[in-house]
């Protein structure tokens, strides 16, 4: 128990270090106005960032937005006077901008960056356009790397709108809304995967996850009969397991699931504590949907009632119980979290991914980030953001492919190693001490033992090969 506290405490420091830097990521919408807004056209960009380790860039990103009609300047998609991370990993940044015309429908645009920072390889989404006057849509799919050392080499690509075929077809659904429940709402992989503007914390995330395991001991602790010995054993290396513990391990998982989706889905959706007005009617929507912000208060409540009262009732069970009793609930315990985390919650994203995905043929909706959206200084001055020369490329490209494959070469050796430690342990694992002490008892009483031997390349004599008679047999068959 002491430990458990420790280790909790320590990963809530931890946290708040994490939670820091999601402050960091989360950025509302950023206007990129003029000193002249009167009479201008605004246009709305949402771009949607990779949500896997490695997707966010450290690069200033630029873009032209192409209509029938005429197309933009370089618009340059950052704020030097906000302190923020922007492309960070998984999330969705937007800006307001302004033209002084109408471009008309759009058919294309043009996105790069300058290949600037520690890592500036940047997987995106995609991008959605919305013209504020008629609130018409434009959609542009990417699902690529801008990177020197993956994908095509690129760093400046151009993407054309994506019609209604494209959008709403289901491998592009599918997979789309597969990466984002896994990284969000897988409640195991989402500790270390949130997406920044989700309200969901990784603090409550980790909460969820130790509420889960902690029900998953007491469950595990209720269905053994202290009584009978389990016939159906099967050796697994070191481990002695049995299809009984393996039907507990499951049972206990389901029977917890209530409780945890329960605390799940209050936590996702409370409302924020302070009401932020966005800057349209659709972000003031969505605030104004989900639970009242005490039942966050509730859900914390039930958490950690649900902590404290299993460890209270899983040390009286404990109480009872031997060294083998033990072990079996151990075992019970590790079938239950790996069946939570690798088999019940995969099935429940990719069941939920594809039936949606069949139903709502519509395009994924980018996340809303609440905050009080920001006004870019017009009297800054922007500078050029050019896609690096090619032979800078180049040299970045070299550069960065021998980094990919030390790290590479790393993992695989740290892979290769860990087999080998498992392989170790299956095979040997299982033996028990007394082996060796037979081993050592019969070398000290033979000492010279390691030095018979027989020589297969002489002949045998054939007095070797009498019998050896003792005189006490000789003597009782005189008689």
């Amino acid at each position: 128990m002491v430990r458990l506290i420790c280790s909790f405490t320590r990963h809530c420091l931890t946290n708040l270090l994490i939670f820091s830097s999601d402050l960091l990521q989360t950025i509302p919408n950023v206007y990129l106005l003029d000193s002249e807004e009167e009479g201008q056209h605004h246009y709305r960009i949402s771009i949607q960032t990779g949500i896997w380790l490695g997707s966010g860039t450290t690069a200033n990103v630029g873009i032209i937005i192409y209509g029938e009609d005429c197309y933009s300047d370089q618009i340059i998609l950052n704020d030097s006077a906000c302190k923020k991370m922007f492309f960070a990993r998984a999330s969705v940044n937007t800006f307001t901008v302004s033209l002084p015309r109408r471009l008309g429908p759009l058919y294309k645009i043009k996105v790069w960056h300058d290949n600037s920072g520690e890592s500036p390889g940047w997987f995106l989404r995609d991008f959605v356009i919305t013209e504020m006057d008629t609130q018409e849509q434009w959609h542009f799919l990417a699902n690529r790397w801008l990177a020197v050392e993956k994908g095509r080499g690129e760093v400046e690509i151009q993407l054309k709108t994506s019609n209604k075929e494209e959008t709403s077809n289901f491998k592009s659904l599918f997979s789309s809304r597969v990466s984002k429940r896994l990284a969000d709402g897988h409640l195991w992989i989402s500790v270390l995967t949130r997406p920044p503007q989700s309200l969901f914390t990784r603090t409550q995330r980790f909460s969820c996850c130790i509420s889960v395991f902690f029900l998953a001991m007491i469950t595990n602790a209720m269905f053994y009969d202290f009584g009978e010995e389990a016939e159906d054993t099967f050796q697994l290396g070191p481990l002695t397991m049995s299809w009984t513990q393996v039907k507990i391990g499951i049972q206990s998982a389901m029977i917890a699931l209530p409780v945890n989706v329960f605390i799940v889905t209050v936590f996702r959706n409370v409302k924020p504590k302070n009401k932020r007005h966005g800057d349209n009617d659709n972000e003031e929507e969505n605030l104004s949907k989900g639970l009242p912000h005490f039942f966050v208060y509730i859900a914390w409540i039930m958490c950690i009632l649900a902590i404290l009262s299993s460890a209270f009732f899983t040390v009286l069970y404990s109480l009872s119980w031997g060294a083998k009793i033990s072990n079996e609930w151990l075992t019970s315990i590790l079938v239950s979290f790996f069946q939570d985390v690798i088999i019940l919650q995969p099935i429940q994203v990719v069941l939920i991914a594809s039936l949606l995905s069949i139903l709502i043929r519509k395009p994924v909706k980018h996340d809303p980030v609440h905050g009080l959206p920001r006004k870019k200084n017009p009297c800054e001055e922007d500078y050029k953001v050019q896609p690096p020369e090619e032979t800078v490329l180049k040299k970045s490209r070299i550069f960065r492919t021998k980094l990919q494959k030390m790290f590479r070469a790393i993992l695989e050796i740290s892979l290769f190693l860990f087999f080998v430690l498992l392989l170790f342990v299956v095979c040997y694992g299982n033996r028990e001490t007394s082996r060796y002490q037979l081993t050592k008892s019969l070398k000290d009483i033979f000492v010279k033992f390691d030095k018979v031997g027989v020589r297969l390349n002489q002949p045998i004599e054939p007095a070797s090969c009498q019998p050896v008679i003792s005189q006490s047999t000789v003597n009782r068959s005189a008689d």
